[in-house]
């Protein structure tokens, strides 16, 4: 159906999200991204309970426990932190790899921008709170920081 509806559409668009703007718009850009990441968040949950499931029951049958999640070394837990410790690092990698150099440096400065505000706000006895609010100023972290940098990294990531 997707090859029928590409050579169908005037254009030669090159993905989804192509066909879907030049059949229905913008708003269908939005309804393909919102499904993908429903979908893809659903096949990493089924991908660690299944795997985290089959580790537990397999080193259940290896102990005298034989029923799953009875210690912890037979949860699903047990064997799904460390999977998606061991993925992390090879799934950014593999986003990294994708950007270019100026990205790079866009991502380090903002990073450095972060972590510079972050000392400031917390750290430095020099900084003077004047015209700021106290609540921002307090040396624990609030989540109206944590909000703030969250804006600040969504406004990054589609930039």
């Amino acid at each position: 159906m997707y090859l029928n509806v590409k050579d169908l559409v005037p254009d030669k668009p090159d993905s989804l999200y192509e066909i879907g703007y030049m059949l229905v718009g913008r708003a269908s850009i939005f309804v393909l991204a919102s499904i993908f990441i429903i979908n893809s968040f659903g096949l990493c949950m089924i991908y660690f309970i299944v795997f985290g499931d089959t580790f537990g029951q397999l080193v259940a049958s290896f102990t005298d426990d034989q029923e799953l999640g009875s210690v912890w070394y037979t949860s699903r837990w047990c064997f799904s932190v460390p999977l998606a410790v061991v993925l992390l690092p090879i799934v950014l990698k593999k986003e990294l790899a994708e950007l270019t150099w100026i990205s790079y440096v866009l991502f380090i400065s903002l990073g450095l921008f972060v972590l510079v505000n972050f000392i400031q706000l917390t750290f430095d006895s020099q900084f003077d709170p004047t015209g700021v609010s106290a609540d921002i100023v307090s040396p624990k972290l609030k989540w109206g920081t944590i909000s703030a940098l969250s804006v600040t990294m969504v406004a990054y990531s589609y930039q």
